[in-house]
């Protein structure tokens, strides 16, 4: 009590209750009945923040405890193709230490992909056709080449990042 106290937490502790009190949970028990009872309980899905740490679900307040917007670094990498010299596929990645094990790139079987040539460079690029604005900055600055759905790219070979 003392403890608590100190770091400033106001708890009753002359009248408090323990979760595993039996007069507590049937009081519980009591309370979901009467809210079954008028239609106000349902079965549904809802996605809820889990800790990982305590290996339970979160509530909204917990959720939201020093919630901020931050910026996360992440890079761009090509990867060039091997059976298409002069093409690379981009990917992006916010975990960069991880590029020297890289053993393969993921790309989405159903969404629409597109090889495009940069009108700056010259160099023809294969990346995910929803991401061209965090690659160019206008329509005006590449050509679109191809479309195809993502299941087109796989069993495709690229050159490693590194050579071992």
């Amino acid at each position: 009590e003392y403890i608590i106290t100190r770091l400033g937490r106001w708890i009753d502790f002359k009248n408090d209750y323990k979760s595993m009190y039996l007069t507590y949970m049937e009081s519980i028990w009591w309370v979901f009945k009467q809210l079954y009872n008028k239609g106000l309980v349902y079965e549904g899905y809802k996605v809820m923040p889990f800790s990982t740490a305590c290996n339970t679900p979160l509530s909204n307040f917990e959720a939201g405890q020093n919630y901020k917007d931050v910026s996360d670094p992440s890079v761009i990498v090509n990867f060039p193709l091997e059976d298409e010299p002069g093409t690379e596929v981009i990917a992006w990645t916010t975990t960069p230490w991880t590029l020297p094990s890289n053993l393969g790139l993921c790309v989405h079987p159903d969404l629409t992909y597109v090889k495009v040539q940069s009108k700056a460079d010259k160099k023809v690029y294969i990346l995910m056709e929803a991401r061209l604005v965090a690659l160019f900055k206008t329509a005006d600055d590449y050509t679109v080449l191809d479309k195809f759905p993502g299941k087109k790219l796989e069993g495709k070979k690229y050159k490693p990042l590194f050579n071992y």
